[in-house]
């Protein structure tokens, strides 16, 4: 199931609304829930906050499944022109995963790490499909860095590595913009790397939530990352040092992870610098396409 938010009118301060994606079309979860309980008598929870129903997409799957078999999800109506936004348009947390590519590591002259490298990046920075990268004035360069991104979907503190996939509820696109120059300056002083990742549209995330069972192998997927359609990043998530069951057994040691937490697995080589007029594009067959033009602040 890909499972989408999206607005109906494109106006910050609209509700955001949870969908699935169906045969290109954008199906409202509400109705496809309340067909569902129509259907096969149940109570189907729907809560409003997202991270919350985030931890009951497998049932909606179950659900999604029987209707599909039935053929009538063909028959719910439709959502037009709205406007999409991120899956998770403010995550619980944002868990980056620094250097987990050993070619990135050499391109950045680092050492390959031993052990996950764990930072903060701000929620607030979540932009969703289609929305604007916004370059503040005088902060030097900015980088692009296609990531696939891990959902959370129940809570767990000392996870083993062998149940650690049972916590992961789908998967998405992220892009983790980076204030280079900044960061580097914190780097130099080992400061934290937080603020230079955290500006406001420095993290877009999308187009949709895959859920796990149509993810066979998150291992063996294909990343792309282009500007201006030439392709800059090219990589498979089997080149990731620290796999998904290491990363989640290494945070849930250190911190519970809860319904709604994202992790993003680090970025592969070919990391660059952005400018305003560019278009940059992260891809993933098996969950879409994730596309962002950047523009300077004030435009």
């Amino acid at each position: 199931m890909k499972f989408v938010c999206y607005k109906e009118f494109d106006d910050p301060l609209e509700p955001t609304y949870p969908g699935i994606m169906y045969k290109g079309k954008i199906l409202p979860l509400a109705r496809v829930v309340a067909v569902a309980e129509a259907v096969h008598p149940r109570s189907l929870n729907l809560p409003e906050d997202l991270n919350h129903l985030v931890a009951l997409l497998p049932t909606y799957v179950e659900a999604v499944k029987e209707l599909e078999k039935g053929k009538i999800l063909d028959q719910i109506w439709q959502e037009l022109g709205v406007s999409p936004v991120a899956p998770l348009p403010r995550p619980n947390r944002i868990l980056a995963i620094g250097r987990n590519y050993a070619d990135h590591a050499a391109e950045q002259d680092a050492d390959v790490p031993i052990e996950p490298i764990v930072f903060l990046k701000a929620s607030s920075s979540v932009i969703g499909p289609e929305a604007e990268i916004v370059l503040p004035e005088g902060v030097g360069r900015v980088d692009y860095e296609g990531e696939l991104a891990v959902v959370i979907g129940k809570s767990g503190k000392n996870i083993a590595e062998r149940d650690a996939m049972g916590y992961v509820v789908g998967y998405t696109l992220f892009n983790d913009v980076t204030a280079r120059d900044e960061q580097k300056r914190a780097f130099a002083q080992s400061l934290p790397w937080f603020l230079s990742k955290s500006y406001d549209t420095f993290g877009p995330m999308g187009p949709c939530l895959v859920t796990a069972d149509e993810i066979r192998n998150p291992h063996n997927l294909e990343i792309t990352t282009t500007l201006n359609g030439i392709v800059k990043q090219q990589a498979n998530t089997s080149q990731m040092l620290f796999t998904i069951p290491q990363l989640i057994a290494f945070i849930s040691k250190r911190i519970a992870l809860e319904p709604g937490d994202v992790i993003i697995t680090g970025t592969p080589s070919g990391i660059g610098p952005i400018h305003a007029g560019d278009l940059v594009e992260v891809r993933i067959p098996e969950i879409g396409s994730l596309s962002n033009n950047v523009v300077n602040e004030g435009e």
